[in-house]
């Protein structure tokens, strides 16, 4: 099944992703960088309902809510002791 949205629903959906764009909440603490308010912003929400309107998913690009930020001594032991069981499993 084909869907074709009209011009203007397009360009409501490229406000939107721009929205998400500037409002994707950091990894590291969870808020907007935008707002610098804890996640999910009313700008967030706002760009997400008009998706949702029109059935559609948003773009996502890898490293959006830089994952570097975070701490490597925040995460965790259970990660690192499962990422270092399969290695060992698969060495054997």
């Amino acid at each position: 099944m084909t869907t074709y949205l009209s011009g203007a629903a397009r360009d409501q959906l490229r406000a939107a992703q721009s929205q998400l764009d500037r409002h994707t909440p950091s990894s590291a603490d969870g808020r907007c960088p935008a707002c610098r308010v804890d996640e999910p912003c009313s700008q967030r929400r706002a760009a997400l309902r008009v998706f949702g309107r029109y059935g559609c998913l948003p773009r996502r690009w890898p490293g959006a809510s830089r994952p570097e930020r975070v701490q490597a001594s925040s995460w965790s032991g259970w990660l690192t002791a499962a990422v270092e069981g399969v290695t060992a499993e698969r060495l054997s």
